[in-house]
């Protein structure tokens, strides 16, 4: 998965101690209100077990700047987002809204996903910003739900269904990935296997197929 900027790349071991470097960070305060410290091995653990899964940010140049992750919710097509850019001075490059783009991309056009949920703190003005700008719909407020700095921050609850995901395509708010095999491929393909049907005589299937 390849934007503008960056790239989306699966997770190295190495990659998942970097991961693991910005869950102890500044990066965790904005996007969880606190440090994690989350060990290299569970973040990998988790991935393998298809829990909440990781996808490096790597620029055009190959340096590794942030990550995505993804995770399911309580059903199938449904699932939950995170990112977070992992030095403080690139996260007004854009990096981070192109990496979401790319994510949103992969998880409604490729793995048929139906819902998206976010969930972002009011101290983050960052992701506020790029969910502003997404079209998500805000859902709902979890009242005092990040401690940080001595004090509470409620968060909020966003989201994106598959029907508003490609409607924003369409109206160019959120760019769509170009297919993986072009339209023509597509109906060359059938075109073919409509011809050797009609060669074997299996109108019974052509039938069949053409109806689907």
């Amino acid at each position: 998965m390849r934007g503008d900027f960056v790239s989306l790349q699966g997770c190295t071991d190495e990659d998942f101690q970097l991961i693991s470097d910005w869950s102890a960070s500044t990066v965790s305060t904005y996007s969880s209100g606190s440090p994690q410290f989350l060990p290299a091995e569970l973040l990998k653990q988790a991935t393998q077990q298809g829990g909440m899964r990781y996808l490096m940010i790597v620029t055009h140049e190959g340096e590794r700047v942030g990550a995505v992750n993804w995770g399911p919710l309580a059903y199938e097509g449904s699932y939950t987002i995170g990112s977070a850019i992992g030095t403080p001075g690139l996260w007004a490059q854009g990096y981070g809204v192109e990496a979401n783009v790319l994510l949103l991309n992969y998880l409604f056009h490729a793995k048929n996903a139906h819902r998206v949920e976010l969930t972002l703190g009011m101290h983050n003005r960052h992701m506020v910003q790029i969910i502003t700008h997404g079209g998500f719909t805000l859902e709902g407020i979890l009242r005092d739900y990040f401690f940080l700095d001595g004090r509470y921050f409620d968060a909020v609850v966003c989201s994106l269904l598959r029907e508003e995901f490609y409607e924003l395509a369409r109206s160019s708010e959120l760019g769509l990935a170009a297919d993986v095999i072009t339209t023509e491929e597509k109906e060359e393909a059938r075109r073919l296997f409509l011809d050797h049907l009609d060669r074997v005589s299996a109108g019974y299937l052509r039938d069949v197929f053409e109806r689907g």
